[in-house]
């Protein structure tokens, strides 16, 4: 089958497609919800999912939302304004003309809820095959109401792709993300029986007589935003930290220090910081962890222990910051890599001139200086990792990342934390100056060049 990708969408920014007349009134597109707007948020998350070109079609906060976009670098894509007195979304010649401006299939998407990239490009796909496509939440469907589409194949009762629908009272349409190819509302496309949501009645038309296509969320997911109720604009905001999932991490990471690093997220989002700025804080708390275990004492290496562990903590929410707004850059990932490592030589510094106050004397040194000379050297090896880790075969490649994972872990705060306790956070420095020495030679060996096929 012919494909048109989908790569422009229309905004709703007043109206739903779907009327819910019992639902709670959906929150206004200028809703903070995670440090963006609710109508930032829908065009950088279409954005993101494969959409450079939008209409909006917008009322008396149309200035308020050119504001918005206005200088942000993040909107990459073309943005035309449309008012909705003028385009009513009620008249159905308002979709005939919309489908004659994009020219092509588009996706139709409100301001009322928050969703995945994911998402839209699973739409983005499925709705360039020249079909229309809805988005349904997921139910638990029976043979009786889900059959297979005729082009695809799918186990029975599976919610994973693309079907058709034979009882439309079974669905709920209520997710505003619909895929239109232009031929779907062309002239006398409406009835005059279908109201003020002639959109609505006509995909539920299509649905009965198998002319629409439905797409399950599967494995993504998509939060309602209400002024009130049950979908508050601060559960939306939990909906998205709890949607976020880091890349190389360790135990500790995932059980501990992700959990905390959410509220303190939370708390951030609510701030003009930049993730850099978080990336930053987390690398000043790190150092001052340091300059407190160079105090000495029991005391001492309790408080820096504590306070690794915050910029532990800290550490995961720049990253989580600048996903939730959209801010990811290749300089913040340089810049959270550097000021990390910055941070374990600190800290060892700090811990070798408490373990020779302590007595050990110049051995403490010794093994301070071998400690930070083994960070040094595994920043560069890693430094080469992620610039040839993709030209490695398989095998080689699964062994580095199993390695990297060791090395770029937090796991080892908490040990910290725990001989802190015993009163013994120098014996730290023993584990960090052979550890370190023998994770980079590892790594370095399995970047050599392959020998020559015989």
């Amino acid at each position: 089958m012919d494909r048109s990708p989908i790569e422009s969408a229309l905004i709703l920014a007043t109206a739903r497609i779907f009327n819910r007349p019992a639902g709670p009134s959906p929150a206004h597109s200028l809703t903070d919800v995670g440090g963006l707007s609710l109508f930032q948020r829908a065009i950088l998350t279409l954005q993101r999912g494969g959409i450079s070109r939008f209409i909006v079609l917008a009322g008396e906060e149309t200035e308020a939302l050119k504001r918005q976009l206005r200088g942000d670098e993040r909107v990459k894509a073309g943005v035309r304004w449309l008012p909705v007195h003028e385009f009513p979304p009620g008249d159905p010649r308002t979709w005939e003309v919309l489908s004659g401006m994009f020219g092509g299939p588009y996706l139709v998407a409100g301001t009322g809820a928050v969703f995945p990239p994911s998402l839209v490009a699973r739409l983005c796909e499925e709705g360039g095959k020249g079909e229309p496509v809805v988005v349904v939440r997921n139910t638990e469907a029976s043979p009786s109401v889900l059959r297979q589409a005729p082009h695809e194949r799918l186990r029975e009762g599976s919610l994973g792709g693309v079907v058709t629908v034979e009882e439309a009272a079974a669905l709920a349409l209520d997710v505003d993300l619909v895929a239109l190819p232009p031929t779907f509302t062309s002239p006398g496309w409406a009835d005059a029986q279908d109201g003020a949501y002639p959109l609505q009645a006509a995909l539920e038309r299509g649905i009965r007589q198998g002319q629409v296509r439905i797409l399950p969320l599967g494995g993504d997911w998509y939060q309602d935003v209400c002024a009130g109720g049950a979908a508050t604009p601060e559960q939306a905001e939990w909906v998205l930290l709890r949607s976020l999932k880091g890349g190389l991490e360790g135990f500790v990471d995932r059980h501990f220090n992700r959990k905390c690093s959410k509220w303190i997220t939370s708390a951030l989002l609510q701030t003009p910081l930049t993730p850099n700025g978080v990336t930053v804080l987390a690398a000043f708390v790190g150092l001052l962890s340091g300059a407190v275990f160079a105090w000495g004492g029991y005391a001492a290496g309790v408080a820096g222990a504590l306070l690794f562990q915050l910029s532990a903590i800290l550490d995961c929410c720049d990253g989580e910051v600048a996903r939730l707004k959209f801010m990811e850059s290749p300089f913040g990932e340089q810049l959270d890599v550097a000021l990390d490592n910055v941070v374990h030589v600190g800290l060892y510094a700090g811990m070798g001139w408490a373990a020779y106050q302590a007595g050990w004397g110049p051995v403490a040194l010794a093994l301070g200086g071998l400690a930070i000379v083994g960070n040094v050297a595994a920043f560069a090896v890693v430094q080469r990792v992620f610039r040839v880790r993709e030209q490695l075969d398989a095998s080689r490649r699964r062994r580095v990342e199993a390695i990297l994972e060791r090395l770029v872990s937090r796991d080892f705060s908490v040990l910290i934390l725990a001989l802190a306790l015993l009163g013994h956070v120098e014996w730290f420095l023993v584990l960090a100056a052979v550890g370190s020495n023998i994770f980079w030679p590892v790594l370095a060996w399995q970047l050599r060049a392959p020998s020559p096929s015989r």
